[in-house]
């Protein structure tokens, strides 16, 4: 890949819209690396007229997906692996990342994973990057929304089979130190914008889930950018894992006739 292509952000026009929309690519994460050329993108947020995250931030429904991600009622997660395992499991975890998962036995496996992921991370800032946008987008003044909602998002999760869940988390658990640097490793390539590595590692940390999770949704969000963006000047913010590939949103968008290139940052800021 051509380093100028080593980037996060891409402009987004399409048809007579004369004033371009902007995508970028985040990184769910409270680390200083996510927010490394802050200024730039913020500049390019300034001239948009609608800021469009994942999903609606500030909707009060995006809670009730906690209750909604939980294993079938009667069901506890310590019932499902066997009494030793599941012990060893819970040791490793807790001295790793600081959770002890006795405290989340209703929830569906995948989630735990993902709780346990953001605790072996960085977190120097006190909040995420696509946060940190949704709140700067409000006080400038945008129209703010999601690309998803909170529900499509569950049935997302709830597509993945238990026993593929349950197998990822005791592989976790096996391997917490690579994924640490697995995680590490995310972070640097975020950093140096390579969105075509973040894919290719989401996509093989997946694996058979990669239709459901990225594929999938790439087309949703993908279809939902250009409903926006004839009548928006917008900017948009979607996990960068999600620009890469041959089914990537950046190929879509082009596939639809939206000319996309990439925006050239002046440095980090």
């Amino acid at each position: 890949m051509k380093k100028k292509k080593h980037t996060l952000l891409w402009q987004i026009e399409q048809g007579e819209h004369l004033q371009p929309s902007y995508l970028l690519g985040t990184v769910h994460a409270k680390c200083e690396e996510a927010f490394i050329n802050i200024g730039e993108w913020c500049a390019h947020l300034d001239m948009c007229t609608h800021f469009a995250a994942e999903i609606d931030l500030d909707n009060p429904n995006n809670q009730n997906w906690i209750n909604e991600a939980q294993l079938p009622a009667g069901q506890i997660l310590e019932q499902l692996i066997p009494e030793k395992k599941y012990h060893k499991l819970r040791k490793i975890i807790r001295k790793a990342s600081g959770l002890d998962i006795n405290h989340f036995q209703q929830f569906l496996p995948i989630v735990i994973c993902q709780f346990v992921q953001e605790q072996l991370m960085p977190s120097e800032m006190p909040y995420t990057l696509d946060q940190y946008l949704w709140d700067y987008a409000r006080r400038q003044g945008k129209k703010n929304s999601g690309l998803e909602s909170a529900e499509e998002q569950l049935q997302v999760i709830k597509k993945i089979p238990l026993e593929r869940q349950l197998k990822d988390l005791l592989y976790l658990g096996k391997n917490i130190s690579r994924e640490r640097r697995e995680l590490f490793k995310m972070i640097e390539l975020y950093a140096a914008g390579d969105y075509q590595s973040l894919f290719k590692s989401a996509k093989k940390s997946i694996g058979n889930s990669r239709r459901v999770m990225l594929y999938d949704r790439n087309e949703i969000m993908a279809a939902r950018i250009l409903e926006l963006i004839p009548e928006n000047s917008a900017f948009f913010a979607i996990g960068a894992a999600h620009l890469g590939g041959q089914k990537g949103v950046l190929r879509l968008l082009k596939q639809a006739g939206a000319k996309v290139k990439p925006v050239v940052l002046k440095g980090h800021s």
